[in-house]
């Protein structure tokens, strides 16, 4: 990296950490990316590895397509790189290289004409600034993407089983969860694989459950969990590893919000696995972290339905994520304003809001107490049409995509 560039990012990281700890998050730049011919936009992801100036995004026409965009135009103008689809293809699942210098830059799920497959994808650079994505490699599998690192591929289904496997060695391992809590009418699906230290954490929708890290081989190893804890059924979660030699997992969560019956109090939660100090690197069933997690702290919020679930949580401890539409102020209960605590009533409650929160950690504000438990809505969406977001820590930009095919970007 050259020093000018480094001295760049230095000062920008600087200004980002002061309006965190200062309380000023409202965003300094907004703006839009309407090149999508109002085809429905299901997910977007920033690409690891490109400092938050490329995103992917999946298109729901008649069938899918991947786009990727260029955001790094100081005059927020976007433009399209590249785009693959495959006719009549549907994707279920996507996983990016978490590794920016590996070959594979992500693995697609997707099903075609009745088969299904995971296809391996690569960014290719050519002449004249060109871009394109080419498969390099398919697998068979009704599995979904969930991890992808290096050469490591971690495919799960919607019941136990997930599959570690590495697509150029092609050997594997199998993680299979004891019997589910889940029925045939609520699957336990799979919501994030997390590589962890000397282990491997697969979160699902109403239970996290943690494995030695395996031997892959062929024939495959089965492994069975040796730590798993239930928060019960949630909407959405983040894992995020701290940045230190053996990292403390940090996990964001937000419990079902949609059940019309329940209360109108509702909270994000944050929650701590610690390393275990106790574990003997020679000793396989000492699990490497300490269950179950403990509550670190909470931010109050409102219940209701929304398409957008996903949670975002940062290293240092910074969350993005959208606050469904107020069910009291659009009419589907009233239980009387003080039941919501202050810092959860604002005047767009009656709209699904991007809200942001600084948990305790490095970026918390020091000037109050409780000011790192608090939420601070950025934006404020009055056509509630949010289908996914992603944010970027280090760099401080949030993007949002639409089903009306509409992407906003938001520069804290």
């Amino acid at each position: 990296m050259p020093v000018s560039e480094l001295e760049q990012r230095t000062c920008h990281a600087y200004r980002l950490a002061l309006r965190w700890r200062s309380g000023h998050r409202s965003p300094r730049r907004t703006f839009f990316i309407d090149s999508i011919s109002n085809v429905p936009v299901s997910d977007i992801r920033f690409l690891p590895g490109r400092s938050a100036d490329w995103i992917l995004t999946v298109s729901k026409g008649i069938w899918d397509v991947l786009t990727i965009w260029d955001l790094s135009s100081p005059e927020n103008d976007a433009r399209k790189a590249c785009e693959w689809s495959q006719r009549g293809a549907l994707f279920s699942g996507i996983a990016l290289n978490t590794d920016p210098a590996s070959e594979a830059t992500l693995a697609v799920s997707m099903s075609n004409d009745g088969e299904q497959s995971v296809q391996l994808i690569s960014l290719h650079s050519g002449e004249n600034g060109t871009f394109s994505l080419q498969p390099i490699h398919s697998i068979p599998s009704h599995m979904k993407s969930m991890k992808l690192h290096g050469d490591l591929l971690a495919l799960s289904d919607e019941v136990s089983r997930t599959v570690v496997w590495n697509w150029r060695l092609q050997i594997s391992a199998i993680l299979l969860e004891p019997d589910s809590e889940a029925g045939p009418w609520q699957p336990n699906r799979s919501i994030q694989v997390v590589f962890a230290h000397r282990s491997i954490l697969v979160v699902r929708a109403c239970s996290i459950h943690l494995f030695p890290e395996p031997v892959l081989q062929e024939p495959p190893l089965t492994y069975s969990p040796i730590a798993q804890h239930s928060f019960g059924w949630i909407d959405g979660v983040c894992v995020t590893q701290s940045r230190s030699a053996v990292p403390n997992l940090s996990i964001l969560l937000r419990g079902e919000s949609d059940d019309p019956w329940s209360s109108g109090l509702h909270s994000l939660d944050n929650y701590t696995l610690l390393p275990n100090p106790s574990t003997d690197d020679d000793e396989d069933n000492t699990p490497p972290y300490i269950f179950p997690p403990p509550l670190v702290a909470k931010v109050p919020a409102v219940r209701g339905s929304t398409r957008c679930r996903k949670v975002v949580l940062g290293p240092c401890g910074t969350a993005a994520w959208i606050q469904p539409q107020d069910r009291a102020v659009v009419g589907l209960a009233w239980t009387g304003i003080a039941e919501y605590p202050p810092q959860v009533i604002h005047p767009a409650s009656g709209n699904e809001s991007l809200m942001v929160a600084a948990f305790p950690g490095p970026l918390a504000p020091d000037d109050d107490s409780d000011a790192g438990m608090r939420s601070i809505p950025v934006y404020t969406n009055e056509l509630n049409n949010w289908t996914s977001l992603d944010y970027d820590e280090e760099i401080g930009r949030v993007v949002l995509c639409s089903s009306f095919g509409c992407v906003m970007v938001l520069q804290l």
